[in-house]
């Protein structure tokens, strides 16, 4: 490479000496691209100038190679009939692409898009010649030998001149593409850093809603101790373990009624298939089957005795078929004698039952389970936020762990385009 700056991996210095490295902060990094940008370019537009005019000059000299060409009969008259116009249509169509492309205006170089236009033109022009030269080689090669020996040599001169360009153009579009990325990572760098100032502010507020709702926790588990500290609320656990106390007796009273009941269940059901009875009376037939014990109330009395009579009548007249009549009626009488002792327990026991339930109302059991609710809302919130701020932890952490590594990326690419070694401090 002999144009001032090409791939800085194979330079190698003089001496062992290692470079001098300069240490600037994130803040002079902008600068010193630009500069070295600035460099890099007036070097590239001055040195495809220079191309510039000599690809120009040999652009003259491959239409002086033409021109003579065009004047030059090749000797035709001594040549086979069946040549001659070959020949002429490939010596005519060689001159007329050299003509038209060396009399190409090549543009003026003051920007990198002049430089790339410029190579685009350059690159039109040996493109086109040296397609006609190979379509018309063995024209030019045997019949015009002179020429095609003049042409092959001064294209080559313009082929290595716009290889130069080339490079040239790769090595800025390089050092372009490096320049993009240190921007991208010093843009990165502070977002990031704006990111974090965010982030940690957030932190601070849920920090502080965390601490709020910690009070309020508070306030609310001292409400639920005074709930359950209250005179009111002992005297409603009081009742509800004498109702607790119920249950195993009214499970016996139940158990009971419905053996009482099972050892008429054969009539009964088969009288509800052939009972007349209206619809009210036979849905309570079904249920004193299904259920005896719920149904058996002193409103009940009357029409619940009425059906067990009218089912020891239809068992006395056949109208239903059972293995032992006279047991079956025997046993009807039975639960009909006992029939006012089980109302009277069952009456008994509800009214007891009941009674307790009316003094639960000295405690508001519903303020209570409300306070508890709203604990565990306040609970769940705290939980949550305390998630959030854990999360904001993490990305915060993550943030501050990929800013050194920006900053190495942005001096890494620095380093790789300036003659000069960097160590960038942190800010």
């Amino acid at each position: 490479m002999v144009f001032g700056w090409g791939n800085k991996k194979s330079q190698q210095h003089e001496d062992d000496t290692p470079p001098e490295i300069k240490q600037i902060t994130l803040t002079g990094v902008s600068d010193i691209i630009k500069e070295i940008r600035s460099i890099r370019l007036k070097t590239i537009i001055a040195e495809v100038k220079t191309f510039r005019n000599k690809i120009n000059s040999n652009c003259k000299t491959i239409l002086n190679i033409a021109t003579d060409l065009e004047h030059d009969n090749l000797k035709v008259d001594d040549m086979d009939p069946h040549l001659v116009g070959m020949v002429k249509r490939g010596k005519n169509e060689v001159i007329a692409v050299i003509k038209k492309e060396t009399s190409t205006t090549l543009p003026e170089i003051d920007s990198f898009k002049d430089v790339e236009t410029f190579s685009a033109a350059s690159s039109r022009i040996l493109k086109k010649v040296g397609d006609v030269l190979g379509r018309q080689s063995r024209v030019i090669h045997i019949f015009a030998k002179k020429y095609a020996i003049k042409l092959k040599n001064d294209l080559k001169i313009i082929t290595d001149e716009n290889e130069e360009i080339n490079t040239l153009i790769n090595n800025f579009s390089e050092l372009e593409n490096n320049v993009e990325q240190i921007f991208e990572n010093l843009d990165q760098y502070k977002q990031s850093q704006k990111l974090i100032i965010t982030l940690r502010e957030r932190q601070k507020q849920s920090e502080k809603t965390v601490q709020n709702i910690f009070n309020v926790i508070k306030n609310d588990i001292e409400d639920i101790k005074n709930l359950k500290d209250s005179k009111e609320y002992l005297e409603f656990l009081e009742i509800k373990e004498k109702i607790n106390s119920l249950f195993s007796l009214e499970n016996k009273i139940k158990t009971e009624v419905a053996l009482q009941f099972s050892k008429i269940s054969r009539p009964l059901n088969k009288y509800v298939y052939v009972t007349s009875m209206d619809k009210p009376q036979k849905k309570l037939l079904m249920d004193l089957i299904e259920k005896p014990y719920d149904v058996i109330t002193v409103s009940n009395k009357p029409v619940l005795v009425h059906i067990l009579e009218s089912v020891r009548k239809a068992v006395q007249s056949n109208s239903i078929s059972v293995k032992d009549i006279t047991k079956s009626v025997s046993q009807i009488d039975e639960l009909l004698t006992k029939f006012d002792v089980i109302i009277q327990e069952i009456s008994n026991f509800e009214k007891t039952k009941n009674d307790l339930e009316s003094k639960l109302s000295v405690f508001n059991i519903e303020e209570l389970t409300r306070a508890k609710n709203l604990l565990a809302v306040h609970q769940n919130e705290k939980s949550d936020i305390e998630g959030k701020i854990k999360t904001l932890q993490n990305e915060i952490t993550d943030l501050i762990e990929s800013l050194p590594k920006r900053i190495k990326s942005i001096q890494s690419k620095l380093n790789e385009i300036s003659a000069i070694q960097y160590s960038i401090k942190p800010e």
